[in-house]
């Protein structure tokens, strides 16, 4: 199943007869289109304003998309993070986890453009990014515990956090930022990582507009741009740490980040509204762009 179709998103935004539509689905949640790419509004919105751009030719990356089409992509991104600048002040990352085959069928290509607090600078986001990998054990690639070896996240997880450290041996070593940065020609994004692509290879893009930015190909788990996005947004917006703290009080293992836990409709709903209004202004159009809340 295809659960980001160009065409059953087409489908339903001319189905709906009112924008926003009254109820959150699956395939309504588009908000503008161009020639090659389509803007909806992104399952998992800890904050409004979070929108994923998806490719409408299926592919597994956005390193694999048309020579010519990388004009109408950096476009279209602009575009987006300008509506959600005005409309939310704040500033804004993207990022894509390419060649992901992601858990939930994402396997087409899509880039996630989320807002971000403007108090997160270099060092926060940095700091953000360094827990998360932490948290990940990334780079931890097996832990042996008396001749035994555990290669599970979970266990590898359970061991470090709840062992003394003399007592396993780690296989690899923790990853952090200054391992990650930008091994890749992050300037070059999309088209840097195609070789690699090719190949069969996967790379995370996230950039902001400080140096904490990286394109990698380090093959992490999915959704580490949600993640880093998610403890920013925590340490510095007081709504998401209470919100976080309410449910963990309910349930310790929830992962607030994963939009396969928390889809966080009423925000995606808010998205749709609140953006509509900015992206209707754009007038300097060379790629078709449509906004759907304009048929509306």
């Amino acid at each position: 199943m295809d659960v980001l179709s160009w065409d059953k998103f087409l489908e339903e935004s001319l189905l709906e007869n009112t924008y926003p539509p009254t109820k959150i689905k699956l395939y309504n949640r588009l908000l503008a289109h161009t020639d090659n790419f389509f803007i909806i509004a992104a399952i998992g919105a800890f904050v409004p304003g979070y929108l994923m751009l998806v490719s409408k030719k299926l592919i597994p990356s956005l390193a694999l998309i048309e020579d010519n089409q990388v004009n109408e992509i950096k476009w279209l991104i602009q575009k987006c993070s300008d509506a959600i600048s005005k409309t939310y002040d704040k500033n804004v990352a993207i990022f894509e986890h390419g060649m992901c085959a992601c858990i939930g069928g994402l396997d087409r290509a899509h880039l996630h453009i989320m807002p971000m607090n403007k108090t997160a600078n270099e060092k926060t986001i940095k700091e953000s990014i360094n827990l998360v990998l932490k948290k990940r054990k990334s780079g931890i690639a097996s832990v042996e515990v008396d001749g035994y070896e555990f290669t599970n996240i979970h266990d590898i997880n359970e061991i470090i956090n709840g062992s003394k450290k003399d007592t396993y041996k780690i296989s690899g070593k923790q990853l952090q930022f200054d391992d990650i940065q930008s091994n890749l020609d992050i300037n070059n994004w999309p088209l840097s990582p195609r070789p690699l692509v090719t190949k069969g290879g996967h790379y995370v893009y996230f950039k902001n507009s400080t140096n904490a930015s990286f394109l990698t190909d380090n093959n992490f788990q999915t959704q580490l741009g949600r993640e880093i996005i998610f403890e920013i947004e925590k340490a510095a917006n007081p709504s998401v740490k209470l919100m976080s703290d309410e449910i963990l009080k309910k349930n310790e293992y929830a992962n607030i980040w994963k939009w396969q836990e928390f889809a966080f409709k009423e925000n995606m709903h808010k998205t749709m509204h609140d953006l509509a209004p900015e992206l209707e202004k754009v007038t300097d159009n060379n790629f078709n762009f449509v906004t759907v809340s304009k048929k509306n």
